[in-house]
């Protein structure tokens, strides 16, 4: 991960070679540029205990034409901080249709980084799912049911591996 600066000096992070923004300097930009803006967000617990964050950003509160832009995020309240990450995660999703980020980038870093994990943890699963089968019928259906991940190298280079040692037994 490496940090930079854009042309409006907002820093941002290189994740998998795109640059994200965090929204912390997202913020601090658009309160510079608008010292009469508003931020405001909105928690919704859903039925099956999701949390849906709004967040809502108006330009000028005084001016009722003024430019504005809502952000949205949805996800389960477990892990430390699950809920304020949702919202900063709606706030900097607002903030970006406003234009305040890099490059025209909608996530923010907080955003990207909590996809990258989640993306890990699935990977790691479903190569413990591979690695518990114990013949090839069990590998065939463990590896169809895995999506998109079927296409990533490592789990290729694990199947194939399992594949000749099921055929060996």
């Amino acid at each position: 991960m490496m940090i930079q600066s854009n042309k409006n000096n907002m820093k941002t992070i290189d994740l998998q070679g795109k640059k994200y923004a965090q929204v912390k300097d997202r913020m601090k930009e658009f309160r510079e540029d608008n010292p009469k803006g508003l931020i405001e967000t909105t928690p919704t617990i859903q039925e099956d205990g999701q949390i849906m964050f709004k967040a809502r950003i108006l330009k000028d509160k005084s001016d009722e034409t003024s430019a504005e832009a809502s952000g949205h995020a949805m996800g389960a309240n477990k892990g430390a901080k699950a809920f304020e990450k949702l919202e900063t995660i709606a706030v900097g999703r607002a903030l970006a249709l406003l234009g305040y980020g890099s490059d025209g980038a909608i996530a923010s870093s907080e955003e990207m980084e909590e996809f990258l994990s989640y993306k890990s943890e699935k990977k790691d699963d479903a190569m413990d799912s591979l690695k518990a089968t114990t013949d090839l019928d069990q590998l065939r259906e463990v590896f169809m049911s895995l999506g998109n991940l079927m296409a990533d190298k490592e789990i290729i280079a694990l199947k194939n591996k399992l594949k000749k040692e099921h055929e060996n037994n």
